[in-house]
């Protein structure tokens, strides 16, 4: 009934068992260590057998420094032990594994939060611009990036994804709105790109050619949608970003859009229209010749299939509906698709997820109470 969706596809050399990807969302599994702890490991053994055929394991600090309690970390080796648990068990239950790098603490844009993340022995002679970092640190940072990139190969995870959307360190260098830098890494579109060109470079020293790189960029910020029209970038933007990307090397798109300012057009309340954006998506695959991955709030396998057959996008990115439901994929291969638990965009997994952070729990969610708890149903 759903052929595309469940039909196989690769990202480069990795081939996928079908077209169904679980994104990288914040859970608060993760010990206060940073480390894998079994409950993030039954949430996504949970997911692959419920028929996802990608686990992006979710937003992973590269930076030991701005790497927040009970957020997961690969910034360090004594990480990849817990991380090849991980994989390992994904690996056990036919799916593939990727990991988000990312790095967000410094995104606040503030010279406190830059002078908290500098190493003590380094000496700092350049004024801190924001983003919140001085021109010394942006090196320490890229290498970062590597290092952490060359810990997922020896944790086996199949490929990484750069967090470029959203806020988050690279995309406040993209951001003309944020980045208010007068060095060669702010002003034209190239200089905005530098940081995250001169990761993806580095990416690649470390890791082989033929291991996928994706990025998930916000391609809009959507400030027009606020009555800020003009501040930051749009999709005209944002297609020159994708188009880069993929003359660098870049395997796969996975678009998002909006940031914290514009938090609705990225995270949608139960107001918002499905597919309502998928012309983010569609716009960037015209433009590009690697696949593009897009979330485009899709609810149900009948909306997911029809805009793969129209072409929108080569991957369905299901992440709180993934959340609602772990077996969403089984039941709509079986042609179950009306026993599934829809996803109602109240956002009490995102509210939840940040509460945990200040009271050592993690996510919930409103319609599966068993978040957190997938030992009892595996």
């Amino acid at each position: 009934m759903f052929e595309k969706l469940f039909s196989p596809i690769k990202i480069k050399d990795m081939e996928l068992k079908n077209r169904v990807i679980l994104p990288a969302m914040g859970t608060k599994f993760s010990g206060d260590g940073s480390e894998v702890t079994d409950k993030l490991i039954d949430y996504h053994v949970a997911r692959v057998r419920g028929g996802s055929a990608l686990n992006i394991v979710e937003v992973s600090s590269v930076y030991t420094p701005a790497a927040p309690k009970r957020f997961l970390s690969i910034s360090e080796d004594k990480y990849i032990p817990g991380m090849k648990r991980l994989t390992d068990a994904i690996h056990a239950e036919g799916g593939k594994a990727g990991i988000q790098l990312w790095l967000g603490a410094l995104a606040v844009s503030s010279d406190k939060a830059a002078q908290i993340l500098i190493p003590s022995d380094m000496p700092v002679s350049a004024e801190v611009t924001i983003p919140g970092m001085p021109k010394e640190l942006i090196p320490v940072v890229t290498e970062a990036y590597g290092k952490a990139a060359g810990r997922a190969v020896q944790a086996g995870y199949d490929c990484i994804e750069f967090h470029c959307a959203h806020t988050y360190l690279p995309h406040s260098f993209l951001s003309g709105g944020i980045n208010r830098r007068t060095d060669e890494y702010g002003g034209s579109l190239e200089n905005r790109m530098r940081f995250l060109v001169e990761i993806i470079e580095d990416v690649r020293r470390k890791c082989t050619k033929d291991f996928p790189v994706i990025v998930r960029l916000s391609v809009d910020e959507m400030y027009d949608k606020i009555g800020q029209s003009g501040k930051g970038y749009n999709l005209s933007e944002g297609i020159k970003m994708a188009k880069i990307l993929e003359e660098k090397g870049i395997d796969a798109i996975d678009v998002s859009s909006a940031g914290y300012d514009t938090f609705n057009y990225w995270l949608e309340p139960t107001t918002f229209e499905c597919g309502w954006r998928k012309n983010l998506a569609e716009e960037v695959k015209k433009a590009v010749n690697i696949p593009v991955i897009a979330a485009n709030l899709i609810r149900s396998p009948e909306q997911a299939e029809q805009q793969l057959q129209e072409g929108i996008q080569d991957f369905i990115s299901l992440g709180r509906p993934h959340i609602a439901d772990p077996y969403w994929c089984k039941k709509a291969s079986e042609n179950r698709e009306n026993e599934i638990k829809r996803c109602i965009c109240c956002l009490y997994c995102f509210e939840s997820m940040m509460n945990g952070a200040y009271t050592g729990d993690h996510g919930h969610c409103s319609v599966n109470p068993f978040v957190g708890r997938e030992r009892e149903k595996l």
